[in-house]
């Protein structure tokens, strides 16, 4: 039977764990269901023999920037031409966005190469478990401007957020604000929210960012806050490699690269945000 490229239903959730599972992936159910909430027009299954085999997922930020993640294909299927056929039928149904984004692996670099994306800057997936800040971090800065954050600071969040990201995606960090309302943190500034950091619950981690900061010593400081709250768990984080001071001080605080992503876009980068307030990006599948 040839391979069916369709929209993802709720009925399909428990096969696309299944296929997220089986690659180690760190999404939860709660994940899936903020994909399909907020792109039911881009959220896509490859059906084959009556089994979900593949899965993509585009989210549009107001026709700004897509986000095109979760490309995931049954290991017994790979080398049909499936990932293919998902990525066409993703950038199709993304066609009046003015750029579309991903953050490849090294091995889907090359296939999304052929499909037209360039490379805009690299990434590190970094792990740690029990990870522990160095006495330094408290220098320089104000602990009593480190807030722990609710729905009354997200306005100044969105604004921040649009600013750095490149388009408006509040469904986005409120879905993470209320997946770890403990770990949410912000630096405020003359009273208002100038650097913050948001986190999500994940299978096997707990997944960092976004982080964003002016400078290094914020960054380090909202983490850090962070750390101190919870203990004794496996974290993930995906920085920019580019910030080589901010990735020693990570290592230092026990984290260790697992490996490079690469950050790509077709249609160009109208909207390329402000990379140099980002320090932890909201993940692969979500920008």
């Amino acid at each position: 039977m040839p391979t069916d490229i369709r929209l993802m239903t709720a009925a399909d959730l428990d096969a696309a764990m299944e296929l997220k599972d089986a690659e180690g992936w760190n999404q939860t159910r709660d994940d899936w269901d903020l994909f399909l909430r907020m792109a039911p027009a881009s959220c896509l299954v490859a059906v084959e023999d009556d089994k979900v085999v593949g899965t993509v997922v585009g989210i549009n930020y107001a026709n700004r920037v897509a986000w095109i993640g979760m490309m995931l294909v049954n290991r017994s299927y790979r080398g049909q031409g499936i990932s293919k056929m998902l990525m066409k039928a993703v950038i199709q149904s993304l066609n009046r966005v003015a750029s579309i984004k991903l953050d490849a692996t090294p091995a889907g670099f090359p296939v999304y190469r052929q499909l037209g994306f360039e490379e805009e800057y690299t990434l590190l997936r970094m792990v740690a478990t029990s990870p522990e800040a160095p006495d330094d971090w408290k220098e320089g800065v104000s602990m009593q401007r480190v807030k722990k954050l609710d729905v009354s600071h997200m306005s100044d969040i969105y604004d921040l957020d649009r600013e750095v990201f490149g388009a408006d995606r509040t469904e986005v960090l409120l879905h993470n604000l209320r997946s770890l309302p403990a770990l949410a943190c912000g630096f405020v500034d003359a009273g208002k929210v100038s650097g913050y950091l948001l986190a999500r619950k994940g299978t096997r981690y707990v997944h960092l960012g976004p982080l964003v900061a002016n400078d290094d010593a914020i960054a380090k400081l909202l983490l850090a806050h962070s750390m101190e709250k919870y203990r004794d768990v496996s974290w993930v984080i995906d920085v920019p490699k580019i910030k080589q001071g901010w990735v020693s001080w990570l290592e230092s605080c026990g984290f260790h690269v697992q490996r490079e992503l690469f950050r790509m876009y077709l249609k160009g980068k109208d909207h390329p945000g402000d990379t140099s307030r980002l320090f932890a990006i909201c993940g692969p599948e979500l920008g």
